[in-house]
């Protein structure tokens, strides 16, 4: 049986595996509108045009999304979603 330690690092190393993978997945070109956020693995524009600092915040919430769905929290993940991405102050309310 493992430790929750050993547990703890495990969640931890996988959470990061699916992090960097969502952003590497997710890239931003620049367009004479500004810049757009492309899915290579869909190969479809996700967000934009918008500034860089925008489309790079955009990428960072899908990321943080795809790890709580590896991390089974689908429901708080499509909630998240359909808010936007701008989650309440309060989660436990």
């Amino acid at each position: 049986m493992k430790t929750n330690a050993q547990l703890l690092d495990e969640i931890t190393a996988a959470m990061a595996d699916v992090w960097l993978a969502a952003c590497e997945r997710r890239t931003i070109a620049t367009t004479s509108g500004g810049c757009v956020v492309v899915d290579f693995k869909q190969k479809v524009g996700l967000f934009g045009p918008a500034s860089a600092d925008e489309c790079r915040l955009f990428i960072h919430r899908a990321a943080a999304l795809d790890v709580l769905r590896m991390l089974g929290t689908e429901r708080v993940a499509g909630a998240a979603m359909v808010a936007g991405g701008n989650l309440p102050v309060t989660l436990n309310g």
